[in-house]
């Protein structure tokens, strides 16, 4: 797929998942109307370049190089990464986890029980969390493994890995904000304590970039 497809088709659904309209793309951008359904309307007729996906990760809060990387969706309707590029992560489980988030530093050959090509652009402590138990199905299972970027910003919405200070137990939970306070959330409505209040003792230690898939 050209990159120009490939960047249209992740801006698309990009802008599906977040309720955008053209107009409202136009917006953050500064740009147009005219000029946004030149490369993202129902016809556009111009790709989109690199400047202009550059500005657009930016104003959507995207790591660079977001739009450039191929996906598809799976039957959950995930974003699930194609291509692979990059430098490669480790793959660790959820107390290797707690240990990495205690002193962030790069892990060394025969550390993780294996290592997977970043599928993008990532920070320099990046890693790739296999998800433990069944909190946060439907659209995470068990056994998935999610790039977490320890350099990147956490919102409201955002999937985040953190940690207890205490007993020092990692958890992977959807971050969520009601008023001035912010919870862990976990997305199965089965699931015991499905809610957890973001005190001190709590430490984010980084933010989902991408689920990989094996396909």
């Amino acid at each position: 797929m050209k990159i120009s497809n490939t960047r249209l088709s992740n801006l698309r659904r990009l802008m599906t998942e977040r309720k955008l309209r053209g107009t409202d793309l136009a917006q953050l951008l500064g740009k147009s109307d005219a000029q946004v359904s030149a490369f993202a309307g129902k016809t556009p007729r111009k790709g989109i370049g690199d400047q202009i996906a550059r500005e657009i990760e930016q104003v959507l809060d995207l790591p660079t190089g977001y739009l450039d990387v191929p996906v598809t969706v799976d039957e959950q309707g995930n974003a699930v990464v194609l291509g692979t590029t990059g430098r490669k992560l480790p793959v660790i489980g959820s107390v290797a986890a707690g240990v990495w988030c205690e002193a962030i530093d790069l892990f060394q050959p025969g550390d993780a029980e294996e290592w997977i090509e970043a599928p993008g652009p990532v920070g320099p402590h990046a890693f790739i969390l296999r998800i433990d138990g069944f909190s946060m199905i439907p659209k995470f299972q068990e056994g998935d493994k999610v790039v977490i970027d320890p350099d990147l910003d956490a919102q409201p919405g955002h999937f985040v890995v953190a940690k207890r200070a205490h007993d020092k137990a990692v958890t992977f939970k959807q971050l969520r904000k009601e008023g001035e306070e912010f919870y862990l959330y976990a997305l199965n409505p089965d699931w015991p304590e499905r809610i957890i209040r973001l005190t001190e003792e709590w430490h984010l230690c980084g933010r989902a970039r991408w689920k990989i898939t094996d396909l």
